[in-house]
């Protein structure tokens, strides 16, 4: 199992949270899960900053889940609802 960090900077929790539902279901067909995630800002207007501590199996599952087609039907909703995404793993970190 390997663990990975992901930091958001979040437009909307809102539609964080629906783009965080579809996309958990995805996320377990590669045997990935969410095993903490808790809010560091929340502004007024619903934005701010979450951090989120994934589990894989692998470093190649979480790519597929990454690479998933599923994932792009969503692009539009995630957009929406996030900003900025940093993604740290054990031995690096990659921006998108």
């Amino acid at each position: 199992m390997i663990n990975i960090l992901v930091t958001l900077d979040v437009k909307s929790f809102s539609l964080l949270a629906d783009f965080e539902a579809k996309a958990v279901q995805v996320m377990r067909a590669y045997g990935g899960c969410i095993v903490r995630a808790f809010e560091t800002v929340r502004n007024d207007d619903d934005s701010g900053h979450e951090i989120h501590l994934l589990e894989f199996p692998n470093v190649g599952a979480f790519n597929e889940y990454r690479a998933d087609s599923r994932l792009l039907e969503y692009a539009e909703l995630r957009d929406s609802a996030i900003a900025e995404t940093t993604v740290i793993t054990s031995d690096k970190q990659k921006e998108y």
